[in-house]
């Protein structure tokens, strides 16, 4: 791997992250953030297949399997998040589930925190890259990469988690479904660090209301691979019947999208074969897809219906095993 050459500047409390970034940011060349890294340094390094190597025939010149995103602009400096303590942890904080953005996916995936309140969170996590991506890689940073198929982005969506972002201005906080705002874009300001990720929580099950979320991945492969397409649900049910819904859905738009008539379409329904394949299908009509090397616009629309059927299905399973007093994950 090529790097370009920068400096590196590895603060230890977030106090001295943001006055260092309130004083850097400015500078022409600018300053990246630095997460886990997984994604950063290969948009970094230079090209590992130069333009002469690739395929001659015309088909295959520009095709889209040959695309990659363009190395970003060298940066002055790298401002690295990895010894500020207060950046990681998952706890409970009253009515809320508060997660550092330095924490890992690992991290995500082996909560029981997590595993019992946002089981939705954890099957993204545990489906995203491979175990060293997953031991490296952070939460904030996949959520500011802000890629439509990015494995913890959808479940977050569908989970209405909200983001806290700070800088010497104050903390202010955005819902994720305002942060994204296409591919690789963000609403975050360039003296600003993502601090933590929240989430409202509640018992599982109180005062005759059950909730549960799911997160399915389709892929061309079962592990290392980008979502074909993905889909989120965080249900809460009553009384039989669907009290609210959120569905979400990644690869299928600009950012990860939430699909609000599927949720209105539910609401006050029992969860049957019939509302579940209605709405299946206002997912497939409100998707967006492109066609590109994983996967064709006509296969991603019928693929949302499939998978919003499948984690709607997986959602009533565990509202059912959550009522029985089973384990819930």
């Amino acid at each position: 791997m090529v790097l370009p050459k920068f400096d590196y500047h590895s603060p230890t409390s977030l106090d001295d992250a943001v006055s260092w970034l309130a004083e850097h940011h400015c500078e022409s060349s600018g300053v990246k953030i630095l997460a886990g890294g997984t994604d950063l340094l290969v948009e970094l390094r230079g090209k590992v297949i130069p333009d002469g190597h690739r395929p001659r025939c015309q088909e295959h010149r520009s095709g889209p399997w040959l695309a990659r995103h363009k190395p970003v602009p060298p940066p002055r400096w790298l401002l690295a998040l990895s010894r500020i303590p207060e950046l990681r942890g998952i706890q409970v904080d009253g009515s809320h589930i508060r997660i550092g953005a330095m924490t890992t996916h690992t991290a995500l995936e082996r909560s029981p925190i997590i595993a019992e309140y946002l089981p939705g969170l954890r099957d993204g996590a545990m489906q995203l890259g491979s175990p060293l991506c997953r031991n490296r890689g952070t939460y904030g940073g996949n959520l500011c990469n802000a890629r439509p198929a990015a494995d913890t982005a959808i479940p977050t969506l569908a989970l209405d988690g909200k983001l806290a972002l700070v800088s010497v201005r104050g903390e202010r906080t955005v819902a994720l479904s305002d942060f994204i705002i296409g591919p690789g874009q963000t609403a975050i300001q360039p003296d600003e660090i993502l601090k933590e990720i929240r989430f409202n929580v509640f018992p599982l099950e109180r005062d005759g209301l059950i909730r549960s979320s799911a997160y399915i991945k389709l892929g061309n492969r079962k592990a290392l691979e980008i979502a074909v397409v993905g889909a989120a649900a965080a249900l809460t049910f009553k009384d039989g019947a669907v009290a609210s819904a959120r569905i979400a859905l990644g690869a299928v738009a600009p950012y990860p999208l939430l699909v609000k008539d599927v949720g209105e379409s539910l609401a006050g329904q029992p969860l049957s074969k019939d509302t579940i394949n209605r709405a299946a299908e206002i997912a497939a009509d409100t998707a967006r897809p492109i066609t590109d090397h994983r996967g064709g616009a006509e296969y991603r629309m019928v693929m949302v219906a499939v998978l919003v059927r499948r984690v709607l299905n997986r959602c009533r399973e565990r509202a059912l095993a959550i009522a029985s007093g089973e384990v819930t994950v």
